[in-house]
């Protein structure tokens, strides 16, 4: 990228003040802003403030002030040229030696008119929204429904483009702007039979788009008919749109003097917005495309760690599943990710506006880290009874450790996943026991699919004990493997027989009885990670189907390992009669398993 203002804008956008100033001052939080002693005087009592809202610090003793630039520039003796090298390179930004031509600063005008072009529909559509809702009730009707109340609309900047395809071209040619400069902005679409000029958006609510500077770069526009080929349209890229770079709500955010640490990343325009008015007023989304590596690290400038909220549906656990391996080259001390999980088929939208506020806000509770979630993703579902499966286990971690160029980081992350992988196969290369035959074993280190399925099997009724109406005859049928989670499904059946206590009340009994340890680790919430569907709350049949599929595949394992057992035993003594018990064992097990 060529110095100019450009270059300035995208470091301002990827760097906080702070990030740098920190680097030389030990700075301390002070409600919005940062404070510590000033590097430009002796002082003994903390004057030197620091805003990565407004972009600048500020010293009371000496009365320096300036920006990113000015502070590397002051305290390391540099040029305003090497300050901006010095910086990009921080920011991962690589710089064009060759300066601005003459004919740059034309491109600079050029820009200067799209900002205004922009600026000026944005007015339009907003104007064009609010005397449409005096008239047009079924617009009327649909912001009512969603809860688009004049604070939103001004908060937003709400919009609405008229069914008639060219108002806003004539509109823009009225004010003196030519047809390519509002081809430029992206507004128009030009026909290519007979060079006909027709607005991209009309009859669309539309959604404005900033850049990180607060300028209007773009439009998003939902349909307002079911007939209209497209429900969502975008400004197309230009100069200045760039959708992959960007984040709908930013402008919200930066506007929100509350909870500047907290950021919630969601996928969609109407998402956002009814997030903020359920009091999420940190809300962002991607723009219609999947998430960037630039719209995270932008992110990092609000919260050190955003919680990413995809939807509740395969695309939106997909999207999720991808986001380590994206991350994980651009993560740095103190910043990551959180992930929330939400129920199936739910978005934050359907949520809010369905008033179940209780399940986004547990979604949010239960949050997962990055790290937490990039090992789910290793071993969920997957077995790892052999040493070349573990050996590709190990292999897949240092592929992704690979991809992790901080070296602190790297180091951590490392500890972390060796850590993991020791607890969940219990095993240590320093953990060889002896037997009673002096013999050697090396202790179970197989990830044990049915003590899976068993904690889920009874923590799902633990969660929702009136499963048990529907349920009672397969969970009293259950033999658990371990004597504790028999004690508990006694004490369970025994609770919901008594007409006594209240079915929703059996989950605090067993919260408050002797079994108090072992229930909370049955139903903590990484139980989620192997059971989505106990986050359909308000979908009983989800749960029960979810329930039941676990049940069979539980009873399979058994029949296969009671197979095995026998199978051994009938072959321990090979002769005639038993190859023949080995065999009808075999055809046994293989009718009651497939």
């Amino acid at each position: 990228m060529k110095f100019g203002n450009q270059l300035i804008d995208e470091i301002k956008t990827r760097i906080k003040v702070s990030d740098i100033v920190s680097k030389k001052v030990k700075l301390a939080p002070r409600g919005n802003e940062f404070i510590g002693l000033s590097p430009f005087s002796n002082e003994k009592t903390p004057s030197f403030t620091v805003s990565d809202e407004k972009g600048f610090y500020h010293c009371f003793s000496s009365g320096e002030h300036g920006s990113v630039f000015d502070f590397v520039m002051k305290t390391e003796n540099m040029t305003f040229k090497e300050a901006v090298k010095k910086l990009a390179s921080y920011a991962g930004i690589k710089v064009e030696e060759t300066l601005y031509k003459k004919e740059d600063i034309e491109a600079q005008k050029r820009i200067k008119n799209l900002r205004e072009i922009l600026k000026i529909s944005c007015r339009w559509f907003n104007d064009n929204l609010k005397r449409e809702l005096k008239t047009n009730d079924y617009l009327k009707e649909i912001f009512i429904k969603r809860n688009f109340n004049n604070s939103i609309i001004d908060s937003f900047f709400l919009g609405h483009a008229p069914k008639k395809n060219n108002n806003l071209y004539n509109y823009l040619i009225s004010k003196g702007f030519s047809s390519k400069e509002i081809l430029d902005s992206g507004l128009i679409i030009v026909s290519s039979k007979n060079n006909e000029k027709f607005d991209r958006f009309s009859n669309r609510i539309i959604f404005p788009i900033f850049d990180y500077f607060s300028n209007v770069v773009g439009f998003g526009g939902r349909a307002l008919s079911d007939n209209q080929i497209s429900k969502y349209v975008n400004s197309p890229t230009t100069d200045l749109f760039k959708k992959g770079e960007l984040l709908f709500g930013w402008q919200q955010c930066k506007n929100n003097p509350l909870n500047k640490n907290e950021l919630y990343i969601v996928e969609g325009y109407t998402d956002v917005i009814s997030m903020y008015n359920a009091g999420y007023k940190n809300t962002v989304a991607p723009l219609g495309t999947a998430l960037t590596v630039k719209q995270i690290i932008c992110s990092w400038r609000i919260s050190n760690e955003p919680v990413l909220c995809m939807d509740g549906d395969d695309a939106g656990r997909k999207a999720s599943q991808r986001i380590p391996e994206l991350i994980f080259p651009h993560l740095k001390p103190g910043y990551s990710l959180n992930f929330s999980n939400l129920p199936i088929n739910e978005d934050p939208d359907s949520l809010i506006l369905s008033n179940n506020l209780e399940d986004l806000s547990l979604a949010f509770k239960n949050k997962i880290n990055l790290s937490e979630y990039a090992w789910s993703n290793l071993i969920y579902g997957k077995n790892f009874n052999t040493p070349e499966k573990k050996a590709a286990l190990e292999e897949e971690i240092n592929r992704l450790l690979g991809l992790i160029n901080d070296f602190t980081v790297k180091k951590n992350y490392k500890n972390f996943f060796r850590e993991k992988f020791f607890q969940e196969f219990k095993f240590s290369g320093k953990k060889i026991e002896i037997n009673k035959n002096k013999g050697y074993s090396v202790k179970n280190n197989i990830i044990n699919m049915n003590k899976i399925a068993e904690r889920v099997l009874i923590g799902s009724i633990i969660i929702y004990p009136t499963l048990l109406e529907d349920l009672y005859k397969k969970f009293e049928s259950i033999n658990f493997s371990e004597e504790k989670y028999n004690n508990i499904k006694a004490l369970i059946i025994n609770l919901f027989n008594k007409k006594t206590i209240e079915k929703s009340n059996i989950r605090a009994t067993l919260l408050n009885s002797e079994h108090k340890g072992i229930v909370s680790e049955i139903i903590d919430k990484s139980i989620l990670l192997h059971a989505s569907f106990l986050r359909s709350k308000n979908k009983i049949d989800l749960i029960i189907k979810g329930w039941n599929e676990y049940f069979e595949m539980y009873l399979k394992r058994k029949n296969l390992d009671m197979s095995e057992k026998e199978s051994k035993l009938a072959l321990k003594n090979l002769n005639e009669d038993d190859y023949i018990k080995f065999k009808e064992i075999q055809l046994k097990y293989k009718k009651k398993t497939f």
